[in-house]
């Protein structure tokens, strides 16, 4: 079973993947007989660069209790939905009249793909698969905890928003797909459909089909509904910030859009430059004063929640070695039961 559920968000730029990954490689060394799963689900991946080892879409060892994937949404979307998408292929060709009017068969073959499923909804039909109890011990592993490098604000939203309407979006997407087909057929007259109304004899196929699919929906809405109760109880949000205006602001929006999803545990502030090299630069000494006065407007904003506070490194946090560093420069000694279950002192 899942104990523990961090996802960190933010902007674009401000560390978020990093920090995603020094926190894995931290819990990993601190719980041995834990299992971590560090999943990336932006779209600019970098977690094989950041622990120099290739990850891309296969959950990949890194250490002897830490996995690590990249996952390809359009892959997983293919097999995930390509039953579905079959169904509804089959259903629309049996309906009377567009089953026999060969363009509109070669319309569906060509517009009803995985292809043009969104791509949060790909993203998140994995999370899904990840997350469900049913299905979490891919290639035999029973993770404990679940490290995700979600996206920026608007697509984060979108990961979270869709499991829990996952069965409105789908058969929005369905009516999306007949509409065009509707919109395909706009030259055809009633009159053909009276010509070959005597000939359909596909009712109970239809039927068939139609409950199949009706069976899919119900199941993929309790999969919806068991993956926002399990966000809901360990799921933990960690938001990443530098102490600049445009990042401020966007830690605030996601809070304010994701409370209704799952808790707000932590803020990382990173990148700060050290006060030591701000007394020895005026360059480093004027970017140095902005932080400061961001820095203070965050930790006043987010008063009641754990902040932790991380200085720019100078060297690049890469490889296992590096990625620690930074991890004790975040964490500074921290237990990891406090790392999992952030306290405000």
């Amino acid at each position: 079973m899942i104990e523990k559920i961090i996802v960190l968000g933010g902007k674009g730029g401000v560390g978020k993947s990093s920090i995603s990954t020094a926190t894995a490689v931290i819990l990993s060394d601190l719980l041995p007989e834990k299992k971590i799963l560090l999943m990336s689900f932006d779209m600019a991946h970098n977690l094989s660069d950041l622990l120099s080892k290739e990850i891309g879409n296969a959950i990949t060892p890194i250490t002897s209790n830490l996995w690590a994937i990249e996952p390809d949404a359009n892959e997983y979307a293919e097999v995930y939905t390509q039953d579905l998408v079959n169904k509804m292929k089959t259903l629309t060709k049996q309906m009377p009249l567009i089953g026999r009017i060969p363009q509109i068969e070669e319309f569906i073959d060509t517009t009803f793909t995985t292809d043009s499923i969104p791509l949060a909804l790909k993203n998140a039909m994995f999370f899904q698969k990840i997350l469900d109890s049913e299905d979490v011990n891919s290639q035999d592993i029973q993770f404990d905890i679940i490290i995700a490098d979600f996206p920026p604000t608007a697509n984060m939203i979108a990961l979270f928003e869709i499991p829990e309407d996952q069965v409105k979006v789908v058969l929005k997407y369905s009516l999306n797909f007949y509409n065009s087909i509707k919109d395909a057929m706009k030259n055809f007259s009633n009159m053909f459909r009276q010509i070959l109304k005597p000939f359909d004899d596909g009712y109970e196929n239809r039927k068939e089909l139609g409950k199949e699919i009706f069976d899919m929906m119900v199941e993929l809405e309790k999969r919806g509904e068991r993956i926002t109760e399990l966000i809901h109880n360990v799921g933990s949000l960690r938001l990443v910030s530098i102490a600049e205006k445009p990042s401020f602001e966007e830690v605030k929006r996601a809070r304010d859009l994701t409370k209704k999803y799952i808790n707000l545990d932590a803020v990382h502030i990173n990148m700060i430059i050290p006060k030591k090299h701000a007394k020895k630069c005026d360059f480093c000494g004027q970017i140095s004063s902005v932080q400061q006065k961001y820095l203070q407007e965050i930790k006043n904003e987010f008063r009641n929640t754990k902040i932790w506070e991380s200085d720019r490194l100078k060297e690049e946090p890469i490889g296992l070695d590096g990625l620690r560093n930074l991890a004790k420069e975040i964490y500074k000694g921290t237990s990891a039961n406090e790392i999992l279950n952030p306290t405000v002192i």
